[in-house]
């Protein structure tokens, strides 16, 4: 055990330290993967840090999370988010864009940004040799860009891109928020095409100055030892008292509808969805998660194209002998609040049915029995464990934690909190979201004369 002298432990406010190796010695046998040690730690400025310690991987992720996405744009902020993503790559205070694309490359690392409504992250993930080199360049990404006006105006076309290749389930998705939420969660986590040509250097750096706090900030890594997130964490913020309290504006569930045209005879994508939960009670999310779940979130089997497929029932079988038509269940959450939905695809000749099917399902998603939740259970508890192969999915899923105030240092933490959760509860959960079918959010891409409009659908 190493010893820190005591100014070490003046400077961090806090400091809880899981050893989850010596807990599984006593009780258990030793895991097969997962995190054998997390270490976490509250800086006096807020940000929280937490280090995880692999099975004795050779690849090293570290994350850097701000509370900063979307529903914190407003004014002349609305569509910065997707400015710093796609700028992510821009030069920084330390390091030009070549440097740091050419350096990374030269090492085998990679640094990627990834935002929503939500939050942004920068991940970088490297081989663990490579960190202490490397670690720089993610802070000069994450914490030192400086969105310079000629670099910005160089990603305005990629942007113009990113907008005409959204795929149509992803802009479904996106519009279907919009349609569920009044306030800051309405906000796309696309620039609008009317915005990109408006959207200046002092628009960008005022949002990442105004949202890029130590009080919003969370990091977390995997393979890299404790002290040197630490350190990294310093170099964020040097600065050692809280920023004041940021004000956040609520979101309001408003039921809306909206639309995005493909032209006549386009394959149509349609989403449902009605108001789930936040991610501040992670009782109630991981409720939440079974019952998409047990409704079907993907498929069972994939074939070599993507009509040869089996989809996860009682969803995958409400398309029938139509191999061109697909549901599935999703839950979203956000701090405060969330939305529980189905998303289907289908032709445009079909579209009318599918989208009185798809709102039906959601109405009566109550209806779910036990042996349904129960597979909703062993189907959420597979993907929790596949998730722990991926350290940058590891590192995200840390700094969520982090900055929700929750604690899963592992997925047989969250296997275990999963099967206390009885079917009584989660029937409960799937009745409550049943009755919120008067606030149901729709929205179509594709050809949108084919489906039925507005309260129509929901009354039918």
């Amino acid at each position: 055990m190493f010893k820190l002298k005591p100014s070490f432990y003046l400077k961090y406010l806090t400091r809880n330290i899981t050893l989850s190796q010596h807990e599984r010695n006593v009780c258990w046998p030793r895991p097969d993967y997962g995190p054998m040690e997390v270490q976490r730690s509250v800086l006096l400025n807020g940000i929280r840090v937490a280090a995880v310690k692999p099975l004795g991987s050779q690849i090293a992720a570290c994350t850097i999370m701000y509370q900063a996405g979307s529903r914190y744009e407003s004014d002349d902020h609305i569509g910065a988010g997707h400015f710093i993503r796609v700028g992510a790559s821009s030069s920084g205070c330390g390091y030009t864009s070549f440097s740091k694309m050419r350096y990374l490359q030269q090492n085998g690392a990679t640094i990627t940004c990834s935002t929503d409504r939500q939050k942004i992250s920068f991940t970088l993930q490297c081989p663990v040799t490579c960190y202490p080199e490397l670690k720089h360049y993610l802070l000069d990404t994450a914490a030192r860009c400086c969105y310079n006006k000629w670099e910005l105006d160089d990603r305005k076309q990629l942007i113009r891109e990113d907008l005409m290749h959204i795929h149509p389930e992803q802009r479904v998705i996106d519009l279907v928020q919009r349609a569920c939420f009044t306030g800051p969660l309405s906000n796309s986590v696309f620039c609008e095409e009317e915005r990109i040509h408006d959207m200046s250097e002092n628009s960008v750096n005022c949002f990442a100055r105004t949202h890029f706090r130590s009080d919003a900030c969370s990091i977390a890594s995997i393979g890299v030892p404790f002290e040197e997130t630490l350190k990294l964490a310093e170099k964020i913020e040097f600065k050692r008292e809280k920023p004041p309290t940021r004000w956040e504006h609520l979101s309001c569930a408003r039921g809306g509808f909206e639309l995005y045209d493909l032209g006549p005879g386009s394959d149509t994508w349609i989403a449902v969805a009605v108001p789930g939960c936040g991610t501040c009670d992670i009782s109630d999310l991981l409720k939440h998660a079974i019952v998409a779940a047990a409704c079907g979130t993907g498929n069972m089997q994939v074939g070599q194209h993507s009509l040869d497929r089996t989809p996860q029932p009682p969803l995958g079988k409400m398309a029938g002998d139509d191999v061109y038509t697909e549901y599935k269940a999703f839950n979203i959450s956000y701090r405060e609040t969330g939305l529980f939905g189905i998303v289907a695809k289908t032709r445009a000749s079909t579209a009318f049915n599918v989208a009185l099917a798809a709102a039906e399902f959601l109405a009566n998603v109550g209806d779910l029995d036990s042996s349904q939740i129960q597979v909703g259970k062993r189907r959420l508890e597979l993907s929790l464990a596949m998730n722990e192969d991926s350290c940058v999915g590891v590192t995200e899923g840390m700094a969520l934690q982090l900055a929700n105030n929750i604690q899963m240092d592992s997925a047989k933490s969250a296997l275990c909190m999963i099967e206390l959760l009885c079917p009584e509860e989660i029937s409960c959960t799937a009745k409550a979201l049943s009755s919120k079918r008067g606030c149901m959010a729709v929205a179509v891409v594709g050809d949108i004369g084919a489906v039925p409009h507005d309260r129509e659908l929901i009354c039918q």
